[in-house]
């Protein structure tokens, strides 16, 4: 990545970060784009499967996603660095630094109270609570709990520099932690940490004077080391002003004793000193200010072949959440057309029980003309009437009961509540599960194929021009 002042040697000095800016715009795009040719809001929305509403080829993985079911959240186009650290530990002053102006207050007096997000924009401009949450709104789950006390230290400072690589940097500016009766409207611990999930980096910044003795920060630190240890890198700020190297020696030491027993990765603990270079040219302490430039390039680096991976990794979820949701439906229209069977069997048994009752009481009333009509089928004729004499009795005895199985109520009670268990059965057993139309299965396939061939080509793409900036051949 390159710097405006002092490019890195053997590199350009522009095209680095215009190809790198490029790959992050175009993977962010492809997230977000809409049928409408509008973003996508990041906002959070529950996910709901709607093959209908499909535009293969129109929209992006958040789109498809939502409509398949399937939560997703678009990469970002810049990396988040969070700065934490005593009150007056000189994080505003670095921000301010690195940015090339004066963007954030900076003083001995406790300045910044709340969160201030600093990013490149179009033009110098300030956001406040709310509108801060418009504009990262990736953020909103995490400031929830805290609301409405956290809305009025939510701020964002938007700057028109393109000073290093501030482009494709988001800095966030935490509140200065001090012990003692000063009063936060919000568990600030607790934010710092819920802001954490979303940061790339965090800076974890001791002066000389506060140094690791301010309970609030190491409970912070504490508590960030539990979840995001890999994102730390500690510095010791202000180094300029400690008088020579061995005090300076001293306070690395003091530091670190203190550090020892909180964070799980104290064997591998480094702890550079910073200072503004500008401030104190004259100062002979070894600066390490670059190296916080070089974490950030390294991490905008990195970020892009996430995102890149990213990509093909949700382009493959999406893949096969298709391919689950059409054999799904392939199994339920094998088990329609089971039920469909099932249901016209029961139905037309159902249809014939009222006619071969009408046989039976006709056999049964010894009508002439269906006596006149067995002799074209005696044997049909015969089994009927023998089954009109076991069922329907003739008279009554002298219990009162027939000599046959039912009377004639009885026989229609019986057969209407038998025709009508058996309509309920076919009611039952044929009852279709929902499936999709030939429109909803067109639109999940052609949606596949747009992202099997040509977002996953695109990425290919992506890479080889990420692999171009970075190799000058491919073994």
């Amino acid at each position: 990545m390159p710097d405006k002042r002092s490019p890195p040697r053997g590199s350009a000095p522009q095209e680095p970060t215009s190809v790198t800016e490029q790959i992050l715009k175009e993977v962010h795009e492809m997230y977000v784009l809409t049928d409408t040719g509008a973003p996508l809001s990041s906002s959070i929305y529950e996910p709901v499967l709607r093959p209908a509403l499909l535009t293969p080829g129109k929209e992006g993985i958040m789109a498809i996603c939502s409509k398949l079911g399937l939560k997703c959240i678009a990469p970002r186009r810049k990396i988040n660095v969070m700065i934490v650290g005593n009150h007056s530990a000189g994080k505003s002053s670095y921000i301010n630094w690195y940015i090339g102006e004066p963007v954030q207050k900076a003083g001995i007096a406790i300045e910044t109270q709340g969160f201030t997000f600093c990013t490149s924009g179009k033009q110098r401009t300030t956001l406040k609570g709310e509108a801060t949450l418009q504009l990262f709104q990736h953020f909103i789950p995490e400031v929830e709990p805290f609301k409405p006390a956290i809305y009025n230290g939510l701020q964002t400072e938007i700057s028109t520099s393109k000073n290093k690589c501030f482009n494709l940097i988001t800095f966030i500016d935490t509140p200065g932690l001090v012990d003692g009766s000063f009063h936060y409207p919000y568990p600030v611990e607790d934010a710092i940490v819920s802001i954490a999930k979303h940061s790339d980096l965090i800076y974890i910044f001791f002066d000389p004077i506060g140094q690791a003795l301010c309970d609030r920060t190491m409970k912070t630190i504490e508590m960030l080391n539990r979840d995001h240890a890999e994102k730390l890198r500690y510095f010791l700020s202000k180094a300029d002003t400690v008088p020579d190297e061995m005090d300076r020696q001293k306070v690395v030491v003091q530091i670190t004793q203190n550090l020892s027993s909180r964070i799980r990765n104290a064997h591998a603990f480094e702890l550079p000193s910073i200072y503004i270079p500008d401030k104190t040219p004259n100062c002979t302490i070894n600066n390490a200010v670059e190296k916080t430039c070089e974490e950030m390039e390294s991490t905008i680096l990195q970020s892009v072949q996430n995102n890149l991976n990213n990509l093909e990794r949700d382009c493959r979820r999406v893949a096969s959440t298709i391919d689950a949701v059409l054999a799904d439906d392939k199994e339920k229209r094998k088990f329609n057309r089971t039920a469909c069977c099932y249901g016209n069997l029961i139905f037309l048994s159902a249809l014939q029980l009222p006619v071969l009752a009408i046989a039976i009481l006709t056999a049964y009333s010894r009508a002439e003309w269906f006596e006149q009509l067995g002799t074209a089928a005696p044997s049909a004729f015969r089994l009927i009437n023998r089954t009109a004499d076991i069922l329907l009795a003739d008279e009554a005895g002298p219990d009162g009961t027939g000599t046959g199985l039912l009377s004639v109520h009885q026989f229609l009670f019986y057969t209407l509540a038998v025709t009508t268990v058996l309509f309920l059965a076919s009611r039952i057993f044929g009852k279709y599960q929902p499936y999709y139309s030939k429109r909803e299965l067109a639109n999940l396939i052609q949606t596949k194929q747009y992202v099997m061939e040509h977002l996953l080509e695109r990425k290919a793409s992506l890479y080889k021009l990420y692999f171009d900036q970075s190799v000058s051949e491919l073994q």
